[in-house]
This record gives structure tokens, sequence and C-alpha cells, in this order.
């Protein structure tokens, strides 16, 4: 499975991050893996990953740039390979009280998430009808629920929460298979344990969600057979509160 079929996977950041997670999970599956994110160091350092099976390569690129992602799309087209999944896994999570942000803060989370997104899908979904595939986005917390000082970032995923419901119910029937992972806790990654190393020690034993765990989720879903298509799953450790 896999071989000569590509994946992409946007919002590709440090090793210790689920982009690069998502990378991995698929290559090992053989599927010829692209990486797209903003920052050169982390692409590069992604096309030294040693992996056993399939290929990784790293592009870098602005999912809130249209020329970005016109080019993104065209090195997965010169690949030659069937694109069979596109990961949308961008995100910006900041928090501030309402009175405080101004409109850059808030359109800049809206950009990222939902402007993003939508960029993403026009170009995606063309290219997945032909043979079908997968068109799976990261979602959190906020998709669902907006709680101060996520005031912001709740309205920009619930947006793009919308948008991969109406794209289910519009081109599930045309083979393509949208989903929406909602991420309700937090990831055990470098972005929570090496910026706040105590609150993470916190959690305790599984009280973060494990990124390989997570990937192995999308996965399941890029596999899921068309009699049982999920489009939402929610994930959390054991002793999350909801």
């Amino acid at each position: 499975m896999g071989r000569n079929q590509s994946v992409l996977v946007l919002g590709v950041g440090p090793e210790q991050g689920l982009g690069v997670a998502l990378c991995k999970k698929f290559a090992e599956e053989g599927y010829q893996v692209f990486g797209c994110g903003r920052n050169q160091e982390n692409m590069q350092a992604l096309d030294k990953l040693t992996i056993s099976n399939g290929s990784i390569k790293g592009i870098v690129g602005d999912v809130t740039q249209q020329a970005d992602i016109a080019n993104i799309f065209k090195h997965i087209d010169e690949s030659g390979n069937d694109l069979v999944s596109v990961i949308y896994n961008a995100g910006n999570n900041n928090a501030k009280p309402f009175l405080e942000m101004d409109l850059e803060f808030f359109q800049e989370l809206w950009d990222v998430c939902a402007k993003g997104a939508f960029l993403v899908s026009q170009e995606a979904i063309p290219r997945l009808v032909v043979g079908g595939g997968s068109l799976i986005f990261t979602g959190a917390t906020a998709s669902i629920r907006s709680k101060p000082p996520f005031t912001a970032f709740a309205a920009a995923k619930s947006a793009e929460r919308s948008l991969a419901q109406g794209l289910a119910r519009e081109f599930g029937p045309q083979g393509v298979h949208v989903a929406h992972v909602i991420v309700d806790g937090i990831i055990d990654g470098d972005k929570v344990n090496l910026r706040f190393p105590d609150f993470a020690n916190s959690k305790g034993e599984d009280g973060k969600l494990n990124i390989d765990s997570i990937a192995e989720n999308f996965l399941m879903l890029h596999k899921q057979k068309k009699s049982t298509w999920s489009f939402e799953i929610d994930l959390r450790p054991w002793s999350e509160t909801w």
C-alpha cells in the first residue's frame, strides 16, 4: 500500500510535533510524503529523517499565501505520484482577553485556520476527486467550544470545522473522505514540554496525547472503508475533563 501514491501534510514544525509524526506514519505505510511548513530549517531537517519505508520531502511554504499553495501542489503534480491524502495540520493557538486583542491578532488566527484551510481545499479537492482519497483536518477543543481567553482561536477553528463539514457533505458522494479530528488536550511534544515543563509534568502518566497515537488515528481515517466513513473523531487523554 502506498506505492506510487503521495500524501501531503501541511503545518509541519519541529521533529517532536504532530506534523512530523504524521509524515513518518504515512511514510512507514510506503507513501511518498510531502511535508510543508514555513520554517526552512524544519523542512531541511525533515529531508534528513531516517525512515525505513516510503519517503519524506520537505517543502517551504505559507498556507495563508495562495501562490505558495499553488507551488506546493505543483511539486506534488511533478512527482508523478497519485495524490491520495491531504492533511491540514496548520494552526496557531494564541490566547488573549477579548478587549486586549486587536484586528491583526484576530486576523492572523483566522488566516491560518480558516483562510489556509480554504486555499488548500480548493487545490486538494479537484485532485482527490479524480481517484478518491482523504482530506483530513486537525481540529481542537476550540473547534466546538469557545472559552476565554481563546475566543479568537475558537472563532477560527470553528470556521475550519464548518468548512470541513460542508466539504464532507458535498464531496463525500464523489469519493473524497473528508474528516475532522478534534484534539482535546495537551499534545506530548516540544511545544508544551519545552515552553511549560512544570505544567507538562503535572499531567502525569498518559495525561498528554501521545503524538504517535494521534498519527495512528489519522492513518486509520484515511484507510476507512467507504461503508463506515467517520466525519469526526475526538481524541483525549483518559484523565482529561470534558
